[in-house]
């Protein structure tokens, strides 16, 4: 199976700059390691939203319009929300997620 292709948007890499060295590192290597191949297939550390908390579809169809699904990483405490559009896979932002819920993180 064929890689796809990781962009990550400036707004999640400006997240991801702000952390730690030790979680940059971590997320970074769980993209690779798990965004790279097979992003849009359920696993421990990946599921769909459901439902897409609001701030997360209005920002992925600024970036590419119509989007099924958001999706997220799961890189405890962090989650890396991300679409995939054909064979790009598009990281939106990263997000600490302790208690409660998505749309408390978000907040």
């Amino acid at each position: 199976m064929a890689a796809f292709d990781v962009r990550i948007s400036p707004r999640a890499q400006a997240q991801i700059d702000r952390l730690r060295a030790f979680d940059h590192v971590r997320i970074i290597e769980a993209i690779g390691e798990n965004l790279v191949r097979e992003p849009l297939v359920r696993s421990r550390n990946r599921k769909p939203f459901e439902p897409t908390p609001t701030v997360l579809a209005d920002l992925a169809r600024r970036v590419f319009g119509d989007v099924t699904a958001v999706w997220e990483l799961r890189v405890v405490p962090w989650r890396v929300a991300y679409a995939v559009d054909g064979r790009t896979v598009y990281v939106l932002g990263v997000f600490r997620k302790d208690c409660g819920t998505t749309d408390d993180a978000l907040a």
